[in-house]
């Protein structure tokens, strides 16, 4: 990847107003706004865009099977609004530019870098940066910082704007291994990328979502807080019987925890798994700590390593503390089994292949069968089904994934799927 080229303006910003032809474009490209409306400041080295919306109607399926308006990011003008947006992996040193249109029909928005060492103007916070207005974009400009977890959100009547939905983690890794925490630090063999939030249903009517914006902030509709659904990844309660950790004696498995709700959360993972806290707010602590419960306050995150050293079947356990009353209102069980190891020795030589990776629109895994596709998250987002080693990936984005072999729970692989 082109080393950055050092700018001799840094704190260049731009907010392009887009032309009524260009409403109906799916999948905008960056390079193109680039090629259009950018001064000449430097090499870039990862371009992004994210798009920022409102549900008209209700479509965010809550565990009871209660629907919901959402404020949210995605990536594609088609794409359904989710919880949380998508999470954002770039390299630490990388020149960055992440660009914005808004399409909310209504209220500006920005994007708030929190926790990422970025200048003041492109740091997202309205009154010391800018906001963008509907139908324009708005490009950040940024080095990526230290290898990390950080959380991005919308600055623009914040509490009712991240309640909403605007929100999502962002992930720096370092540029020599993406299974390393940073430079010198932890290497592991898997993560789990949780953002932690809750949702008060009478905050998601489309009379809230929907609020003619008020750009002195005197009108936002705030009600009264009191959530009946707490979230790990925009999931609770039976949803997230879709999304266990499983893992193997002896696997470094690496969780990656954000808070972006308004009540404290207490992790708690069994004794066995012997938690390790190692990193705090995208920096490594300079006295790791060995700890079975991880208290998050709300902006917070904790970066965590696991190891088994035997086999057993558990549940992680994530408590909601009101931090007004300090009581547990609530405890979301996400499911854990650790199994024997790997075992390299029991698959022939052959049957190692994972070929190719990156792959495009075919590759080759260890073993036949249905294979689960997850999201670096965790979340289950699809499934491979073949009679042969040979699967058909061109369904998956571009992006890593694992996949876990159904029928061998303990055998799973990372891939990459470049097109």
């Amino acid at each position: 990847m082109a080393k950055a080229i050092k700018l001799s303006m840094v704190n260049v910003i731009e907010i392009v107003k887009m032309p009524h032809w260009f409403e109906g474009t799916r999948n905008v490209t960056l390079a193109l706004i680039l090629t259009l409306c950018s001064p000449s400041y430097g090499q870039i080295d990862t371009s992004l865009q994210l798009i920022s919306k409102i549900d008209f109607q209700e479509q965010f399926e809550l565990h009871d099977g209660n629907l919901i308006h959402l404020m949210g990011y995605t990536q594609l003008i088609s794409a359904p609004i989710d919880l949380p947006s998508p999470t954002l992996i770039f390299e630490e040193g990388d020149s960055v530019n992440l660009s914005m249109w808004n399409l909310s029909q209504g209220a500006p928005h920005t994007i708030h870098l929190h926790g990422l060492d970025v200048n003041q103007q492109n740091d997202g916070v309205p009154m010391l940066s800018f906001e963008v207005e509907h139908d324009s974009i708005g490009n950040y400009y940024f080095k990526a910082p230290h290898p990390g977890t950080y959380i991005y959100h919308c600055h623009v009547s914040s509490v009712l704007h991240v309640q909403s939905g605007m929100y999502g983690m962002l992930i720096v890794k370092p540029k020599s291994n993406p299974n390393l925490t940073w430079e010198n630090g932890f290497l592991f063999d898997s993560e789990h990328a949780w953002m932690m939030s809750e949702v008060d249903t009478n905050w998601h009517h489309d009379s809230i979502i929907n609020h003619p914006h008020d750009p002195m902030g005197t009108m936002d509709p705030i009600l009264p807080y009191y959530p009946q659904h707490f979230l790990i990844n925009g999931m609770s309660e039976t949803q997230l019987d879709m999304a266990p950790i499983n893992g193997t004696v002896g696997e470094k498995i690496y969780m990656r925890l954000a808070n972006i709700g308004y009540y404290a959360n207490r992790v708690i993972f069994p004794a066995g798994m012997n938690a390790e806290v190692i990193a705090s707010d995208g920096r490594p602590l300079p006295s790791p700590f060995n700890s079975d419960t991880v208290d998050v306050y709300p902006g917070e995150r904790f970066g965590v390593l696991l190891e088994a050293d035997a086999e057993f079947s558990d549940v992680i356990q994530v408590g909601y503390v009101n931090l007004n009353t300090q009581i547990l209102e609530n405890t979301q069980e996400v499911d854990l089994t650790i199994s024997g190891f790997i075992g390299l020795d029991e698959l022939d030589a052959e049957d190692q292949l994972v070929y190719p990776n990156p792959a495009n629109d075919e590759v080759q895994l260890p073993l036949s069968g249905e294979w689960v596709a997850l999201d670096l998250s965790g979340r289950a987002i699809g499934t491979l089904i073949s009679e042969n080693n040979n699967y058909n990936v061109s369904g998956l984005a571009v992006g890593s994934y694992i996949l876990k072999n159904v029928e061998r729970s303990d055998v799973s692989v990372k891939i990459t799927i470049q097109r």
